[in-house]
């Protein structure tokens, strides 16, 4: 006797993603058969349709493909602790909208981001809370937890509360949903801006790595996001756009300029050495001798912004 081992989840998400027509036609396959032997037979043409019975076979191969890739990218999500949102402007430099923030700033920002609650409720505040027990992180706590001495803490708490980023209510403090957010109803918070996924257990563990001395080099990465291609992570000039032959690339002499590096070759320098469970967090791609032309792709284990069509192709550069 033939027996099959059902995936009712894969089931479910793919039968909720069918057509009418296509869920009819599921339907009226399962009132016209007959089993013999762990095998079904069409009443009708006497056929054996054991392998079309299945929701699976019902729906298109395309349906069925996009299934896989939604659990190929929950599975990414999972391995790299799961993701907040960071809300930026498409190509505008960071310094626009955080005028007095440093780039050792922005690399504290990013690290403090990941650990803002999830917002279930109708506020639209995530406040921070201490990861596993979700106990409230206070001022004095969040000191602690970015490592700074107490007099460069209170200069760069201050710079946080006057760019509007944080703010001290009575449940805690309240990060700016428009910076970071974690929660349902993306629509409702993010105004203008683009969004992206920034990996918490990845953010965690570089910023524990680069804690220091060289904590500026970690800034980078959220320097960046502006001009972070949606679907491919690559640094460009047109984020947004989702045809591959389509992308004008960035140079990394471009970059340079707009991250206000006097020399390519200082940025190439410093992210190079920003790496994660040794890989590069930066893979860069040379174009002819001159490293001035290189364009560069961003590890999609510490941002990622697509729908994970491409996310396989991608991880598989940084295993190389």
């Amino acid at each position: 006797m033939v027996t099959y081992k059902r995936d009712y989840k894969k089931e479910n998400e793919i039968w909720k993603g069918a057509s009418p027509a296509q869920k009819e036609k599921a339907f009226s396959m399962t009132q016209n058969f007959t089993m013999i032997d762990g095998k079904a037979y069409s009443t009708s043409t006497g056929e054996d349709i054991t392998d079309r019975i299945h929701t699976e076979a019902v729906i298109s191969a395309p349906q069925r493909q996009g299934v896989h890739i939604k659990q190929a990218l929950r599975e990414h999500e999972e391995e790299n602790g799961g993701y907040v949102f960071a809300f930026f402007n498409v190509m505008h430099e960071l310094n626009e909208r955080f005028p007095t923030l440093t780039q050792s700033d922005l690399a504290r920002l990013m690290f403090i981001g990941t650990y803002i609650s999830y917002n279930e409720g109708e506020s639209k505040h995530c406040y921070l809370r201490h990861a596993g027990n979700g106990v409230a992180i206070n001022k004095k706590s969040l000191a602690e937890l970015v490592g700074m001495s107490r007099n460069k803490y209170s200069e760069f708490y201050k710079r946080l509360i006057d760019n509007d980023v944080i703010k001290e209510l009575s449940e805690g403090i309240a990060v700016n949903p428009t910076i970071f957010y974690r929660g349902e109803n993306l629509e409702s918070v993010k105004e203008n801006y683009q969004y992206t996924r920034l990996f918490r257990k990845t953010a965690r563990e570089l910023y524990e790595k680069f804690n220091g001395q060289t904590i500026k080099k970690l800034g980078v990465i959220y320097a960046i996001l502006p001009y972070v291609n949606f679907n491919y992570n690559i640094v460009c000039n047109n984020p947004q756009q989702v045809v591959n032959g389509k992308i004008d690339t960035m140079k990394l002499s471009d970059l340079a300029n707009r991250l206000n590096y006097e020399n390519y070759r200082n940025l190439l320098k410093t992210m190079r050495e920003i790496r994660y469970n040794d890989q590069p967090v930066f893979k860069f791609v040379d174009e002819g001798k001159d490293r001035r032309n290189s364009y560069i792709i961003v590890n999609p284990n510490v941002i990622y912004a697509g729908n994970g069509k491409h996310l396989g192709a991608i991880k598989i550069l940084f295993d190389m």
